[in-house]
This record gives C-alpha cells, structure tokens and sequence, in this order.
C-alpha cells in the first residue's frame, strides 16, 4: 500500500485515468476511504457519450424486443376470453396499486378517445400500435380503410380472434406485423389519420419518436392529422413520482426516504415520458406540419390516465395559416371558481373566453405533496403528510367540471397543455357554438419558445439506469486495464454531481 503521503498524488493518478475515458466527465474518489483495498470513485457520465449509446440501433432493437415479449405473454397468459371482444384491457394495471384499472375507468377512457379521434371525421386510418383493438374494433366499421400495425404477433393473434367473435364484415382492415418506425408499402399522402394512441411510452428514445412523427406525417394527405393519444407528461413527472411512492409508503416512512424513493423512480423510469414542448418544436421544424393542439384527457375518472397523461393532435398542411390571437385572462389574478364562469356564461354569454393558467384540481394534490418533500429540511413521516393533504382545501378547478360548465351552456371547450406548467395548469378556451365556425381555425396558444432547443432535451432518458450499470462495469475492467492494481478502485459509482 502506498505511504499515507502519498494517497493525495495516487487520487489525483486515479482521477485523471478515469477522466481520460470517453465516458467520463468528471471523476472524485472518495477522501473517506480507510485504505486503497476500499476506494470508491464517483463519476459524472459525459452526455456525448451516453446519448449515442442510448440511442444506437442495437440498443433501440434491445428495448422494442422487450417490450414486444411483455405484450406477447400479457396476452398468452390471458387465453380466457373477455366478457366482451371489444373490450379486451389486459395489462392495463395501475402505478398504484399493481392492479387492474378498474373496467368502467377503462371504458370511459376508450369512450373519451373514440370521441377524439371521431371528431376529425378519419375516413382512411392507419394505426401504429393498435394492440387489442380498442380504438379498432370501434372506429373501423365507420370508415372506408383502416391499415393496423403492431409489434407484438401474440396480441394480433388475439384481436383477429376477437374480430372473429364479433362477427360482421372486416374487408376494409388490414392488420401488419412491424415495429412502429416501418412504413414500407404504406404509400405517401394516402390516409387521412394516423392514430398513435398509448405507444409512445414504449419508444426507446426521443429520436426514434421523431423518426416515427417523420414517417407518419409523410403518409399524411394534405390537411390530414395526427392523433397522438395518451402521452405520458414530463412536466410532471416528479409530481407523478410523488403520488405513486406516497400512495404505497407505509405511514412510518421518513419524508427523507420517500424522497429518494421518488428520485429513484425518476431516475430509474424505463419509459418514455415526453413534454408537450417535443410535439409544438417538432410542427415548427417540419415543413409537412402547420399546427398542432396539446389537449387534457377528457373524463371524470380520478386515475394516472386522467392525472398524468394528454392528446396531441398534429395537422399536416400549409404553414402560412397563421393562427387566432386571442386575449388572454389570467386566472391567478382572480383565481375564478367554476360557479362564477358557470353565471357568466349564462348571463352574459360573451362570444369566447379565454382564461390562461387555471390551477388543475386533478394534481393539485400531487404538486403539493412534491412541494413538501422537495425542502431537504422537511421533517415526519408519510402518514402524517398524507393526513395534512386531507386537509387541503382545494382551489383549482377540474377540467371535466369546466368542460359540463361550458357545454351545458352552449359553449364549446378547448382545454390545453401547450404551456408545459410543471404544476399542472392548463389554458381553456370558451366559444360560443352558435358564433363557432363549424371547422374551427387553430388558435395561438401561450406556449414556450422552442428555438435552437435539441429534441432530446424534451424527453428523458428510459433505460438510463440500466446504461449507468454497464458504464459502472466498463470502468473497474478499464481500471484494471490502465491502473496499478493496487489502485484499481473497489466501486465505481455514476452520480449526476460530484459530491
């Protein structure tokens, strides 16, 4: 072992060999250590590294494989039929609870989205990810073509023979066995919509959904759109986190545990959780795309669905159609509850409201109790907190309530996400159905300015945990490789900041 005085100069040997390899931006060995047979060397990744990594081609290919196996032995782990054929929601299990969702929140979800997508009047459908064919099964015998793909060979198995149970005439479907990024024979401009419902979550990285959003615009008709349906919500995935780690903590737990336990969750999250912001810097970067409308889920079901997850709606066509101005009302000045938009609209029925960051009652909650245990100096445990939460009055408003107001009175209503609040706020629009024009024109929203701001940066990284155990084992083998061995450290740990 080297002489006491010399453990400062060795450090600074091990350090510098570290930092010499292209995976490493940074590296500290612990000044804590007793002896040399017990280094520990912290680590920062160097984002040029593991970007490539992450997304080279063998790495993606891993990813959509295991996600492909999971559906296939959901579905042949499942052989009993579904009460109903067109109802077949196996794996659909709660973050909370690791149940199923309960089947009338499912159906209202179903409800909800059929409705969405109905409205665009789709005529000639592809679908990317169809699934179990819960979008299929409902809107294919109202259009003329319906083109469905799917990764997984089990769960097209399994919807032909719900297809079979249902009985009828299926001559305009077509089912394709392909990743999401396959366009082959699916000719340029020839359907009207594209639906990519409750998949994005399983793409392995931001640039294979861009290279997804690239294929599905290309097929697009002039004025065509794209439906992407049930978008997991970056802005709030910490507050996302935070519900699910306090829901399962048991009441003793420390603050200070559930609070690494919710990092953990986040750092460790294996899907792909997306940023209204990647869909609004894609239509300005895309010359086939002239709007788009990031839209809350629609429904009164109190889940993760409802709570975490949005619609985008993307439209293919000239970009010289500049959108509506509109003047915007901010509701923190005045923080209006529902009765009082509910007696303006019926007694002074202005032609349009907008009203721009109205608090979300759906994660009030969530955002508070992130809040709390966000203060390092935050003391108790999580029964103690989630008791306080009770007595939290509420003071935002639910969408679902703003949406009976607005209809109930004439009004239809435009709820939007576009300005990526980490709080969960939204913007809503009112316009009178009666001074609406039947093909409503698209709106300028309040929204962030994405210039020069690289995709990536609107995404997380799924698999980044798995990538930081592999980097960890590359670098003991390259200590091993370019360092005494009496120096070789005995952990390796990756870390966002030297401590």
């Amino acid at each position: 072992m080297p002489p006491e005085a010399e453990k400062p100069n060795q450090f600074a040997k091990i350090e510098a060999v570290l930092q010499q390899h292209p995976g490493v931006r940074a590296a500290r060995v612990s000044r804590e250590n007793v002896g040399f047979d017990e280094l520990t060397v912290y680590v920062v990744p160097h984002d040029e590294y593991v970007g490539p990594v992450l997304t080279d081609t063998d790495e993606e290919r891993k990813r959509i494989q295991k996600w492909r196996k999971t559906f296939d032995l959901t579905q042949m782990g499942k052989e009993a039929p579904a009460p109903e054929p067109d109802f077949n929601i196996a794996g659909w299990n709660s973050s909370y609870t690791r149940q199923p969702i309960p089947a009338h929140e499912m159906r209202e979800w179903v409800e909800s989205t059929v409705a969405g997508i109905s409205s665009l009047r789709p005529q000639e459908i592809l679908e990317i990810g169809c699934g179990t064919g819960l979008l299929l099964l409902r809107l294919a015998p109202k259009c003329k073509r319906y083109v469905a793909t799917d990764f997984a060979p089990a769960v097209l198995k399994k919807l032909r023979k719900q297809m079979d149970q249902m009985g009828g005439s299926w001559d305009g479907v077509g089912l394709l066995e392909r990743p999401a990024d396959n366009f082959d024979g699916l000719a340029g401009g020839s359907f009207d919509t594209v639906i990519i419902n409750s998949v994005t979550h399983y793409f392995p990285n931001a640039t294979y959904l861009a290279k997804v959003m690239e294929g599905a615009a290309g097929v697009l008709k002039p004025g065509g759109k794209i439906f992407m349906g049930d978008v997991r919500s970056l802005p709030l995935l910490e507050a996302y986190a935070t519900s699910v780690e306090l829901f399962q903590a048991a009441p003793e737990m420390e603050l200070a545990e559930l609070r690494e336990r919710v990092a953990r969750r986040v750092k460790q999250e294996e899907q792909l959780v997306i940023s209204p912001a990647f869909f609004l810097a894609l239509a300005e970067r895309n010359p086939k795309l002239s709007g788009v409308e990031i839209c809350l889920k629609r429904g009164r079901s109190d889940n993760e669905l409802t709570r975490f997850r949005y619609d985008v709606v993307l439209h293919a066509g000239d970009k010289g159609n500049a959108g509506i101005e509109v003047e915007w009302q901010k509701w923190a000045a005045a923080e209006t509850g529902i009765e009082d938009i509910r007696r303006m609209l019926q007694d002074e029925k202005p032609a349009r409201i907008a009203i721009a960051g109205i608090r979300n009652a759906r994660v009030e909650k969530d955002v508070e109790a992130l809040k709390r245990i966000s203060n390092a100096n935050a003391s108790g445990a999580a029964g103690q907190l989630k008791k306080e939460l009770e007595t939290v009055s509420s003071s935002g408003i639910q969408p679902a309530n703003l949406c009976s107001a607005g209809e109930d009175a004439g009004y239809r209503v435009q709820l939007s996400w576009a300005s990526c609040q980490p709080d969960g706020s939204y913007d809503a629009l009112l316009s009178r159905t009666d001074c609406a024009a039947e093909e409503p024109k698209p709106l300028n929203w309040p929204q962030p300015s994405t210039a020069d701001v690289e995709l990536a940066r609107y995404t997380n990284v799924p698999g980044q945990n798995v990538f930081r155990e592999r980097l960890v084992q590359k670098l003991l083998s390259y200590c091993k490789e370019n360092l005494p061995e009496d120096l070789v450290p005995r952990a390796v740990v990756v870390v966002d900041a030297l401590p």
